[in-house]
């Protein structure tokens, strides 16, 4: 308990001293603007709409089909908007539709990142990956320098997915088993270098 409570203190004096960020959806008609936005884990989101519409978090089915049923634990805003916390965005995808205007596609979607501690290097160049986003199959396409190197695909926290081996020039990577969302492709013996992966 103590351990939580002191998380949570940490977490609360770093959104004090600028490190959180509060981020605006408004709407225009019956369309969220901006329909998609990314943000951090710690972040905070306010729905600025007008008293027509709601934000309702709904399964990426529900937001497939224009459905409007609530996702278990997700979160919802009055008519009018509302802010939605820190607490309410875990890392990854959050699906939200407008409830009365669902079915005509008043939909949006946040997505949470997380903190991974790696080093982004997209101007490494004796590596190349593609297509991006991606369904089933990377292709990597790498110099003879890194020939024999390790990888890891994790996920957004941090946590090793897969696990490969740049054993060739031209290397193909399975990922049609991970659900949607965002990895990372890590290279090398410290791990830090890193770049994004959109699985859809």
């Amino acid at each position: 308990m103590k351990l939580k409570n002191l998380l949570s203190l940490i977490l609360l004096s770093a959104c004090m001293t600028g490190f959180c960020t509060t981020w605006s959806i408004n709407n225009a008609g019956n369309t969220y603007t901006p329909a998609t936005i990314t943000i951090k884990l710690g972040d905070t989101v306010n729905f600025v709409i007008t008293t027509s519409h709601d934000a309702r978090e709904v399964s990426q089915t529900t937001w497939n089909s224009n459905g409007n049923t609530a996702l278990s634990g997700g979160f919802q805003t009055a008519f009018g908007g509302g802010k939605v916390l820190p607490a309410q965005l875990g890392v990854g995808t959050h699906y939200f539709v407008c409830t009365p205007h669902a079915a005509i596609d008043m939909k949006g979607t946040i997505i949470v990142q997380g903190a991974t501690g790696l080093t982004d290097n997209r101007l490494l160049t004796n590596i190349s990956f593609f297509p991006n986003p991606v369904s089933d199959l990377i292709t990597i396409i790498a110099s003879n320098d890194l020939l024999g190197f390790s990888f890891i695909i994790a996920d957004q926290t941090g946590r090793q997915i897969m696990t490969g081996l740049l054993n060739t020039e031209t290397t193909l990577v399975d990922i049609s088993r991970l659900a949607s969302g965002a990895y990372f492709f890590l290279i090398g013996q410290e791990r830090k270098k890193a770049f994004k992966i959109l699985k859809n």
